[in-house]
């Protein structure tokens, strides 16, 4: 099976208005997905990404580092989740009930495994 990588983006905008109670409903859609993932036998890993992070951009020889890591949009990168699937179709349909959706995308992207070649 290859292994893919899932991003959630999004604004945060979905949540600021819920009540403790209701950002731990949440919570436990995501806990919930991500467990079915393991109980499948196919999450690798997963985690939540904090808020405050860096860019680190060279140019002309020069490195910048920005503070942010959306300085220049108001894009949140919130969280990951590393599993396999058998193609980008499969995980779709895994993807199709994903608690994520109803507040921001998902990106999934195939790993290159470089550590298999010679």
């Amino acid at each position: 099976m290859a292994k893919f990588l899932i991003l959630s983006r999004g604004t945060g905008e979905a949540y600021k208005q819920l009540s403790p109670q209701e950002m731990q409903k949440v919570i436990q859609k995501y806990m919930a997905w991500t467990d079915d993932m393991r109980k499948a036998g196919r999450l690798l890993h997963a985690d939540k990404l904090r808020a405050d992070g860096r860019v680190v951009r060279g140019a002309n020889g020069k490195m910048t580092v920005t503070d942010g890591p959306f300085a220049e949009s108001k894009e949140i990168l919130g969280g990951f989740w590393i599993v396999e699937a058998t193609s980008y179709e499969q995980i779709q349909r895994d993807l199709a009930n994903h608690p994520h959706l109803a507040a921001g995308s998902l990106e999934v992207r195939e790993i290159d495994d470089m550590s298999a070649r010679d």
